[in-house]
């Protein structure tokens, strides 16, 4: 792993705070793989999986290669989607449907029609007149991967109708089609509008704060996303690129067609589609993260709640921001052209804006009067996209025109946009141990998000934010920054001020103790400096040991609990590993579990990094110990400062010692990662004291003084310094 190496040097020239650093890059790294899942008894296949070590930043290498691997296994379980239906009826696949819907015209066996097979003629019981689905229907069934914007696999049976004959108009076609059993309203309803939105922000750092999709903490259970565009994340890498070498302004102009909106109904009565309901079956009913995590990467976080079919159109222009500066074009001045009608793109009157028309022009480096943006086009016909990239400033018909054209292709061509999201896990039903397996996908989309939040980045320079892309980490700038680090440039403004704190990812969970576990987290990555803001929230968390509603369901699905598979003996607390612990350690150890052991920052693992809880309630622990790769700074005492602030150094870093709160230092102040992984000088004898220290001292007079007469004092400091100070005794 390369080390971050960061050099600042803090002033103020004028209204600017300047900060000068140079970041080498880091590459991403895999950590080991985790131990085999079960094996499935339906497809004699287990997985496993391994997790990102060290994500790649600075421009670093990203990791290649396939987080999991598969392997055939002999299964000693059996396959559940062979248990029989009871009095429903039993699809090809294993999947239970309603005997009602046998024999009704419908193919509700959604792979192989299996419920209309064998029905006589005289047996068919038509349930409708109508068998068209509305055009694109199978959209509205798509899971969704709240974290990367992206559509994944079917959840939903959008072509079965529950036997139903709900009929809707298409006004423009003049045709009746057929409503899917899933769908609670759907109306054709064409909305184009044909005012563009324009949104103006001052750098990259503003546009991700605005269009970023947030999800509340799973430290409290929850994390519905509030918001959610189309490709809101998908494209924050490309934006960024361009601000590595300057910093950029951005332009944003967009607008929506609508064709249809539609409402699903609720969780209880989806049909679920049948390749879905197959993998919900697979999944162990005892927790294991990589089989649930697999599941994740094929249907996503959540499923469509509602939404409209259309397209979305949307095109980022950026604006040096120097040469912005230069043009004398203010915030203000630029949101006004930007809030224009869309001709203002074309033909400019006011002065400033034709000087914010030439700033977009250098830009977008073309030349003539063609304007060249960043299009993020949704829906629509693929060819007529890269006629949306640019403008024609001089030729408003012709820029029309290519608009129109994408925007009467979206009426075939739709996409979902404006969608409402409900978590995937609300669809696990009619599947064995249902109930358990709700329970485990939670879990595991909680510690899937948790695994993708920025805490894992390494701080970016001049209160820029990192959010992780695959398997990176891109930082996003704030105004007048720039650089892979956001380590060029100067703050100005309202940004000049200090820089905010970031919370460090959470701890592992500690010890049971009387029946609650406790983690823990600190406002470190980066802390807050030069007065900025600290973080918002707990430093620490505790939680039941015991999950009462896992234990709920034990008692209701005994079943879900075989007897061969509920421990009854248990493993102590594991060894501890000096300079080490256990990822994700839970509050049993049961016989047969496997843990996993990593080091703490700084330190490398060397050995088998797996133990087992063993039949005789010993560990099965294997050769390994935490190498040292780096120096590590000693906790701080209070008002101590440490620049630059890392968990660790590699050999020939430097870090400096300062003091906050008017207190001075102390000892030496700059100490050297040396090649034996120890500071030089010694780090000992390092403090901060007040700088005037009359009253930690003892001050001493040994004889009595009249009125008016002179003493001199001496003042033993806690450092053994020596102050005289001289004083008059006053009469009273």
């Amino acid at each position: 792993m390369k080390a971050i190496s960061l050099f600042f040097l803090v002033g103020f020239i004028g209204e600017f705070q300047v900060f000068l650093s140079a970041s080498s890059p880091v590459n991403c790294q895999w950590n080991s793989y985790a131990p085999w899942s079960e094996c499935n008894g339906c497809i004699k296949t287990q997985t496993r999986r391994r997790s990102i070590a060290v994500y790649g930043q600075y421009g670093g290498q990203p990791c290649v290669g396939s987080a999991f691997e598969t392997q055939s296994c002999e299964p000693t379980r059996g396959c559940p989607i062979e248990e029989g239906c009871g009095e429903r009826f039993r699809c090809s696949s294993g999947q239970c449907i309603s005997k009602s819907l046998v024999c009704n015209g419908d193919s509700d066996c959604e792979e192989d029609s299996a419920d209309e097979d064998r029905c006589e003629e005289s047996e068919s019981r038509p349930s409708c007149d109508l068998y068209q689905p509305p055009p694109n229907i199978e959209l509205t069934g798509n899971g969704y991967n709240a974290l990367t914007g992206q559509f994944r696999s079917r959840v939903l049976n959008t072509k079965s109708f529950g036997g139903q004959c709900r009929k809707v108009f298409s006004g423009d076609g003049r045709h009746f089609y057929r409503l899917s059993g899933n769908i609670l309203s759907y109306s054709f309803q064409v909305k184009i509008n044909n005012d563009f939105n324009y949104e103006f922000y001052n750098s990259t750092w503003s546009y991700v704060k605005h269009t970023s999709t947030e999800h509340t903490s799973s430290s409290k259970g929850r994390f519905l996303f509030t918001s959610s565009s189309s490709f809101s994340s998908s494209h924050n890498s490309d934006t960024n690129e361009i601000h590595k070498t300057k910093s950029y302004q951005l332009l944003v102009v967009q607008n929506t067609v609508e064709v249809a909106q539609f409402i699903n109904n609720n969780p209880e009565f989806l049909q679920l589609a049948e390749p879905f309901w197959k993998e919900l079956s697979y999944l162990p009913s005892l927790y294991d993260y990589s089989a649930y995590r697999r599941l994740i990467d094929k249907y996503g976080t959540h499923y469509l709640q509602s939404g409209s079919l259309g397209g979305e159109y949307k095109i980022i222009f950026h604006v040096d921001s120097e040469k912005s500066k230069e043009l004398g074009l203010s915030s203000e001045d630029k949101k006004k052209c930007a809030s224009s009608h869309f001709k203002f793109l074309f033909k400019l009157s006011k002065h400033k804006c034709k000087e914010m028309e030439e700033a977009l022009k250098m830009a977008s480096e073309t030349q003539g009067n063609v304007l060249r943006g960043k299009p993020f086009v949704l829906g629509g016909r693929s060819g007529l996209v890269s006629g949306l990239s640019y403008l024609e400033l001089d030729n408003p018909a012709g820029n029309k025109q290519r608009y129109s054209s994408w925007a009467g292709s979206v009426t075939d061509l739709p996409q979902v946009i404006k969608q409402k999201l409900t978590p995937l896990y609300e669809l696990v039903k009619e599947v064995p141990c249902a109930s358990v397996k709700r329970l485990y996908l939670k879990r595991a989309m909680e510690e899937y998000l948790d695994e993708f939040d920025p805490c894992h980045c390494r701080p970016c320079q001049n209160g820029g934010i990192a959010t992780v892309e695959g398997t990176q980490c891109q930082c996003h700038c704030k105004p007048y920054t720039f650089g892979v680090a956001c380590e060029h440039g100067a703050l100005a403004g309202n940004h000049a001020g200090g820089v905010d704190g970031c919370w460090s990812c959470w701890s592992s969970w500690g010890p049971c103790v009387q029946g609650k576990k406790t983690r823990r987290r600190e406002c470190n990555n980066p802390p807050p400096s030069r007065g900025g803001k600290s973080c918002i929230g707990e430093t620490s968390e505790s939680r039941q040991c015991e999950d009462e509603e896992l234990e709920h369901f034990r008692l209701l699905e005994p079943h879900c609990f075989p007897l061969s598979l509920v421990p009854t003996e248990f493993c102590p607390s594991p060894p501890a590993l000096k300079d080490g612990f256990v990822q994700d350690e839970g509050a049993m150890f049961p016989v047969g579990k496997d843990i996993v052991y990593t080091c703490n920052e700084g330190y490398s693992l060397v050995g088998d990094p797996v133990a087992r809880c063993g039949e005789n309630l010993q560990w099965l622990v294997g050769e390994m110990h935490c190498q040292k790769i780096a120096c590590v700074l000693p906790v701080l005492l209070d008002g101590m400062q440490s620049h630059p602030h890392k968990a660790f150094y590699t050999v020939g870093e430097k870090v400096t010692f300062s003091c906050s709160g008017g207190m001075s230092l102390e000892g030496p102040s700059t100490f050297l990662c040396g090649s034996s992984l120890k500071w030089s000088p010694e780090m000992k004898n390092v403090q901060c004291v007040q700088k005037d220290d009359r009253m930690g001292g003892r001050c001493v007079h040994r004889n009595a003084h009249h009125a008016g007469s002179r003493v001199l004092f001496t003042c033993q400091r806690p450092t053994s310094e020596t102050t005289a100070l001289l004083s008059t005794c006053a009469a009273a």
